[in-house]
C-alpha cells in the first residue's frame, strides 16, 4: 500500500494556494483605504490610467472608487490587486497586504489572464522612461495634431496619452504618431519598445488566425471578411 508520504507533491499548487485562497472579505474597504493612503499622487495617476479600459463605463474619482468599481464588477481579486501593485512597483505593499513578493506575482501573471492590457503597460513603461524635457518636447510636437492649448505644458506623459486617445490619435493599434515623435526627440530606445509591441501583437493575431483555420480546416484565408462571417455563423450561430 502506498503511504500518503509517498504520493508526489504538487509544489505549484502548494505555492499558489496561499495567494489564490485570499477570500473576498480581504478585499474590504479597509484594504482599499490602506492602498490609497500608501500611494503618492503619481502612483495614483498611474493606477487610474492603467484601468481606463477596465472601468470604461465609469470614471472613478480616485483610487478608492476604482477599486470599489472593480470589486462590484467582479474584476478585483487577490491576483488582479497584486497585478496593480506590481505595475506601479509597490512591492512593499505586495508584501504587507497580500503577503507576496515580486517573484510570486510574476509567476501568477504567467498563469492567469491579465487585468491590464499590454498597451496600457507599454504606455506606462514609456512614461517611466521619459524625463520632463522629453515630455515637454512631445507636447510641443503634438500641437500640430492637437491644436494649441489642448494640454498644459506641465502635464505628464500619461495626461498627453489620454488627450491623444480622446482625439483618436493614439490607440492600441494606432501608435505610428507616437513612434514618429519619439524618433524626433531621439528616444530610439522607446521607439523600439513600440516596435516590439507591434511585432508581439502581430504574432498573437497570426496565431489566432492559424488556430481558427485549424479548427475550421475547409476555410480559405483569401477572403478574411467572408471567413469571419462563416466562423461566427458556425461557432456562435450568428447569421452572416
Amino acid at each position: 500500500m502506498n503511504s500518503v508520504a509517498s504520493r508526489p507533491v504538487d509544489w505549484t499548487r502548494l505555492f499558489l494556494l496561499p495567494f489564490l485562497g485570499l477570500t473576498l472579505y480581504r478585499m474590504s474597504a479597509e484594504v482599499f483605504h490602506q492602498v490609497e493612503e500608501s500611494l503618492d499622487e503619481e502612483e495614483k495617476e498611474m493606477l487610474l490610467f492603467l484601468c481606463r479600459d477596465v472601468a470604461a463605463n465609469v470614471v472613478p474619482r480616485n483610487v478608492r472608487d476604482l477599486l470599489d468599481i472593480l470589486r462590484e464588477s467582479g474584476k478585483l481579486s487577490s491576483v488582479s490587486l497584486a497585478e496593480l501593485l506590481y505595475r506601479v512597483r509597490r512591492f512593499d505593499l505586495l508584501k504587507k497586504i497580500l503577503k507576496m513578493d515580486r517573484q510570486a506575482v510574476e509567476t501568477l501573471l504567467l498563469r492567469h489572464p491579465h487585468l491590464i492590457s499590454d498597451y496600457r503597460v507599454l504606455m506606462l513603461e514609456i512614461g517611466e522612461g521619459l524625463d520632463k524635457s522629453d515630455v515637454s518636447s512631445l507636447i510641443f510636437l503634438m500641437r500640430d495634431y492637437m491644436g494649441r492649448g489642448k494640454i498644459a505644458k506641465d502635464k505628464s506623459f500619461l495626461d498627453l496619452v489620454i488627450e491623444l486617445e480622446k482625439l483618436n490619435l493614439v490607440a492600441p493599434d494606432q501608435l505610428d504618431l507616437l513612434e514618429k515623435c519619439l524618433k524626433n526627440i531621439h528616444r530610439i530606445d522607446l521607439k523600439t519598445k513600440i516596435q516590439k509591441y507591434k511585432q508581439s501583437a502581430q504574432r498573437a493575431e497570426t496565431n489566432y488566425v492559424n488556430a481558427l483555420q485549424a479548427s475550421l480546416p475547409n476555410l480559405s484565408l483569401k477572403d478574411t471578411s467572408y471567413n469571419l462571417r462563416v466562423s461566427l455563423e458556425r461557432i456562435c450561430g450568428i447569421p452572416a
